[in-house]
């Protein structure tokens, strides 16, 4: 017979690290070095292309980092639905027939 193993401390770490992957993401402030870059450039061609590659920047990593975070939301429930699922054995694991 074989089993399925789920550590809910794996599991929880997982989650966790894909929620502070999102977090630091949203606070790594792309656009304001793209800004300086632009003031550092005045007059020429990158100057007047940052502000909207700005911008693009802030949509995608706001994008990147909602999905990011739909994600670590689905580990979670996985692992509770893991949890009601499954029994725990002593080694911490849980286990459920596969």
């Amino acid at each position: 017979m074989s089993e399925f193993g789920l550590v809910t401390s794996h599991m929880s770490a997982a989650s966790a690290a894909a929620s502070d992957a999102a977090a630091d993401a949203r606070t790594a402030d792309g656009s304001d070095a793209l800004a300086a870059l632009a003031s550092a450039l005045p007059g020429t061609t990158t100057a007047e292309i940052v502000p909207e590659l700005g911008e693009d920047w802030e949509t995608g990593i706001d994008s990147w980092s909602d999905n990011v975070d739909d994600f670590a939301a689905s580990i979670d429930s996985a692992t509770q639905e893991g949890t009601n699922d499954c029994s725990a054995v002593p080694d911490g694991h849980l286990r459920q027939p596969a």
